[in-house]
């Protein structure tokens, strides 16, 4: 069976009548063609390897677009590197440790945002780095000591999680 997405202006919950899309996909894509279809999220392992995350990758940082300090908060340095215009949309990569720290980070997520949303493009393909509000930062109860220390476990996993 191909697999198929709902389309993204379809309400939640999915009304009977939704509109599906096919969704084309190379063998090596993590949506996968399964016997009943469906989607196949990402291993935590090599996380390193996949930046931007979340499924739209609307989170992406471009690396020197953070500059951190001895106690390790961060400040942003270059606005222009933040979220999709300044990092895939240029074929710029974007850079591991500073899109996990605005996956985690609900202040940086939120510029990481804007700069998503100045996009019409992107507004309009709703990838705007949203996703999830689990964070891990000062106003959750964590120190910036504590978003590194996750940021790095994360970027540690491997097929031997215990040993990094």
């Amino acid at each position: 069976m191909p697999t198929k997405l709902y389309s993204f202006n379809n309400p939640v919950p999915i009304p009977a009548d939704a509109k599906v899309l096919d969704v084309p996909t190379p063998s090596d894509s993590p949506i996968n063609q399964r016997p009943n279809g469906g989607y196949k999220t990402t291993s935590l392992r090599g996380l390193y390897l996949n930046p931007p995350y979340l499924h739209d990758g609307g989170v992406a940082v471009r690396a020197g677009s953070l500059k951190f300090d001895s106690k390790g908060d961060f400040t942003i340095v270059d606005s222009t590197g933040l979220g999709l215009p300044g990092t895939l949309r240029q074929s710029i990569p974007a850079d591991a440790v500073s899109s996990l720290r605005a996956l985690v980070d609900r202040e940086l997520r939120a510029k990481v945002i804007n700069a998503n949303k100045a996009d019409r493009d992107l507004v309009s393909s709703n990838l705007d780095g949203t996703g999830h509000k689990f964070y891990v930062d000062r106003r959750a109860g964590f120190n910036s000591n504590q978003q590194t220390d996750l940021i790095n476990f994360l970027l540690a996993l491997d097929d031997n999680p215990g040993s990094f």
